[in-house]
């Protein structure tokens, strides 16, 4: 899965506000869900998208209204490495494995994307979570029945540019 990424605008506007000792959007959505006393979540979510997008676009209902959809299809944890103090960078751990999708056609339509979200599920009517970045792909990737998309480990990488 060969991509070009970039940090969604509340990706980018919670890092900025973490850089600046503000609270973020992140840490509101956790400290919403830890005041049920459930613990604060750490893991992040790779969503596929069935369109390219910008940045403009990374809010979660545009997200959800072109997220891949299809019998087998659900959102998938990333694992993720420390992060390097020299290269400034992490990537997945471990594979990521969506499918086998069961559709006769796989996924409803090709994949052009992913998004990194952080809740695993949503609806259109009242999408939850916020997009922290989206790759679109070099070129879109269809499925067939009972095919799977993987990513091996490494193949997902975020870094942070210092200029």
């Amino acid at each position: 899965m060969a991509a070009n990424g970039f940090m969604g605008v509340q990706g980018a506007v919670s890092a900025l506000d973490f850089l600046c000792g503000r609270t973020t959007a992140l840490e509101a959505e956790w400290q919403a869900k830890t005041a049920g006393g459930d613990p604060r979540p750490k893991t992040t979510y790779l969503m596929l998208l069935t369109q390219v997008v910008t940045d403009a676009q990374t809010d979660m209902t545009t997200l959800v209204g072109i997220e891949a959809a299809g019998t087998g299809y659900a959102r998938q944890p990333v694992p993720w490495g420390a992060s390097s103090v020299t290269s400034r960078q992490s990537s997945n751990t471990d594979l990521i494995q969506f499918g086998p999708f069961n559709d006769p056609s796989g996924l409803a339509a090709p994949v052009t994307g992913a998004a990194l979200v952080t809740r695993m599920t949503s609806s259109a009517g009242q999408p939850s979570g916020i997009c922290l970045m989206a790759w679109n792909l070099a070129s879109a990737i269809t499925t067939a029945q009972n095919q799977a998309l993987q990513l091996a480990a490494g193949s997902l990488t975020m870094t942070l540019a210092v200029t």
